[in-house]
């Protein structure tokens, strides 16, 4: 069994940022989404981890429940930060605020986000592979297309314009899933 304290550094994160980038890029497949499509695929993103944290995969599960306290750490930080201003002097604190003030306010990039998405899962999932059980690996992927056509499919769309059919799935976000797929390996 793979256990998530296998891995540290730059590899950790890959396995913890890929689940956010595949929720990210299927959000944004299909262009930018409105308020209430996008309130939508969140919700629907939102349901799929929080089952994952109860996921019949120990891998899968611990990767949820580590994203979850990482987020609980990350607000904790930002609170001390605002507490206590002073705390966030130096180099480190300075690159962070330029990084984020450079982000802030920016219109998302749908094809560099649906592109990071893959690029993330399928080095995800090949780290899984080479260092991990390969049912691991396998849930994990499975996991990783769950999250992607569970908020795919979360909010109607329409394709080719105004007086269009909706559709349950847009060719931009099957598209997407397709090439998530051939990440996984599946």
């Amino acid at each position: 069994m793979t256990n998530l304290s296998d891995f540290t550094g730059d590899d950790l994160d890959q396995i913890l940022d890929a689940p956010g980038a595949v929720l990210k890029g299927a959000t944004l497949a299909d262009g930018r989404p409105g308020a209430f499509q996008f309130l939508k695929e969140m919700t629907s993103g939102a349901k799929v981890f929080r089952e994952a944290q109860e996921h019949e995969n120990d891998f899968v599960r611990s990767v949820a429940i580590g994203m979850r306290d990482r987020l609980k750490e990350q607000d904790a930080a930002e609170a001390e930060a605002v507490a206590n201003p002073a705390s966030q002097v130096g180099v480190a604190a300075a690159a962070a605020a330029t990084e984020r003030a450079a982000t802030e306010g920016a219109r998302p990039d749908p094809e560099g986000e649906t592109a990071r998405a893959v690029e993330l899962t399928g080095a995800a999932v090949a780290l899984l592979r080479a260092r991990g059980d390969e049912k691991d690996a396998v849930a994990y992927g499975e996991w990783l297309l769950r999250i992607a056509e569970q908020v795919a499919g979360a909010a109607g769309s329409k394709e080719g314009g105004f007086f269009s059919r909706r559709v349950k799935v847009s060719a931009g976000e099957r598209a997407f899933i397709d090439r998530l797929t051939t990440a996984v390996g599946g």
